[in-house]
């Protein structure tokens, strides 16, 4: 449509903006779903209007979260429109805190108001804003350079009012800036975006160890030398006082080192990690040693079990584990992880039992006894918990949010040969077909429910049930084929 033929900015809009009404979030979320009839005029003329009132808006003020929230969606699907229009908001933004006077107190609440509200991107998923990707992409070497002019003040207090829980320096608006490279790209399109970002975070976590967040953690996973990147992180941490490293990315960095999940990089590279950090923590004091130990097993890791049986099952925790055992040093954390180390192997492996004779013939169908018996009326026992299984289990290594997506063998295995005893058999009357049944997700994660990999298709086991009566939400198929033969048998299907 064009935008002589484009409606003008409501009337209600313009009078909560001009008067700051309780009506000002739905009437900002009216334009956000209505875009299509503003014209870029007027669209761009709300950005403006908006651009101001967050930068006098306090952070004290009523529902201040939910108002910077529809403002922000604003901005976004205005954005939206094109690449031109994202080349209008983010040259604008950019404009206004290159010109922001960081040393002076007013100014410098107002700058950082605004890159609150604009560091997010509240409208899309992740990436799903072509346009907004592409007015970082224009203005990234920019954003680059105010993380830059910031530094030399990252430590300062320069604005008195922060959303908690920032607190007011200059590592608070860095930090955002860093997040827009999170929140307004995409995490399988723009690796070269969150990896000039990530670059950076060496030089500003040696200027300041407060800086970086989660998201900018996870910036690193798009970088080709992000294990390098690591074990240079690590060692600058180790160079500084635990209270100074209260906020930053050494908490979360450690946290994911031996987080063997599925979804974390930094574990994903430990080889590589270690293989680094075995060179340089020969210059390691005792004292750095043992409080790295202390962090990559005494912190994620809750027990002695938990660490033996990590480092039982994954020979890259194994690797890493015996980087600290050799090295001459001593600790609290040291030795007790050298005790765990050298126990490995010591107990003797549990013997092979012979394979038993399948209960049930068709897998499907005792998957839905067991759903019954475990799950709802909870008298089978122990209750099967997939993590707590993968946690137990040093076979080889479950990686369940890697490996979820498809059914995961040993659990599956562990239900094919779990011997139901016939007291408890005789207690199932009701069967139920639901693709959200706790089983599945015990056994393949994130199953859509889509497809017919958990299908019954044999109701020869039904005698092992004497007291079932009902067969609930089965699939047409399995209905067409066997509701006569169970109707026979005295049992009901729907």
């Amino acid at each position: 449509m064009a935008d002589g033929n484009k409606e003008m900015l409501s009337k209600d809009l313009l009078y909560a903006l001009q008067t700051r009404s309780k009506r000002l979030i739905r009437e900002l979320e009216k334009f956000t779903g209505s875009i299509d009839s503003v014209s870029a005029k007027d669209g761009w003329a709300l950005v403006i209007e908006t651009m101001q009132l967050v930068r006098e808006l306090p952070p004290t003020q009523d529902k201040y979260g939910h108002i910077i929230k529809a403002v922000n969606k604003a901005w976004m699907v205005f954005a939206d429109q094109s690449d031109a229009a994202a080349d209008k908001l983010y040259r604008y933004v950019i404009e206004c805190l290159e010109q922001t006077d960081w040393q002076h107190a007013d100014e410098a609440q107002a700058g950082y108001q605004l890159l609150y509200a604009f560091h997010e991107n509240h409208l899309h998923f992740l990436g799903a804003n072509d346009h907004v990707r592409h007015g970082l992409r224009l203005h990234s070497p920019r954003l680059l350079a105010l993380i830059r002019h910031l530094l030399p003040d990252s430590k300062r207090v320069l604005f008195k009012a922060p959303v908690k829980p920032q607190r007011g320096v200059g590592a608070d608006p860095i930090d955002m800036l860093l997040d827009v490279y999170f929140h307004h790209t995409g995490p399988g399109t723009d690796h070269d975006l969150r990896a000039e970002a990530a670059d950076m975070l060496p030089l500003l976590v040696r200027a300041d160890p407060h800086i970086g967040d989660g998201l900018a953690l996870a910036l690193l996973d798009s970088h080709p030398g992000r294990a390098d990147i690591v074990c240079q992180l690590i060692e600058l941490y180790l160079g500084v006082s635990e209270p100074e490293l209260e906020f930053g990315m050494f908490y979360r960095l450690m946290l994911k080192l031996v987080d063997n999940g599925g979804n974390s990089f930094v574990y994903e590279d430990l080889g590589k990690i270690t293989k680094r950090l075995a060179v340089s923590s020969s210059q390691w004091t005792s004292e750095q040693m043992d409080f790295f130990t202390r962090f990559a097993f005494f912190y994620r890791l809750k027990s002695d079990e938990d660490r033996r049986l990590l480092m039982a099952k994954s020979a890259k925790v194994r690797q890493l584990a015996s980087m600290i055992v050799d090295s001459k040093h001593s600790g609290t954390h040291i030795d007790a992880l050298r005790s765990l180390y050298n126990g490995l192997g010591a107990e003797k492996p549990a013997a092979r039992k012979p394979p038993a004779k399948r209960q049930f013939k068709d897998l499907n169908l005792k998957l839905l006894v067991i759903d019954d018996l475990m799950y709802h009326q909870g008298i089978l026992l122990p209750r099967f918990d997939l993590e707590e299984f993968a946690r137990q289990y040093t076979a080889r290594e479950i990686m369940i949010e890697q490996e979820g997506y498809g059914v995961i063998p040993e659990a599956l295995h562990y239900f094919d040969t779990l011997v139901i005893p016939p007291e408890l058999l005789a207690r199932v009357e009701e069967l139920n077909f639901d693709g959200g049944a706790e089983i599945y997700s015990q056994i393949f994660p994130y199953w859509d429910g889509e497809c017919d990999t958990f299908d019954v298709q044999s109701i020869k086991d039904i005698g092992l049930l004497p007291n079932l009566k009902r067969m609930s939400d089965m699939p047409d198929q399995f209905i067409e084929r066997h509701a006569t033969a169970l109707r026979e048998s005295g049992i009901e299907t729907d």
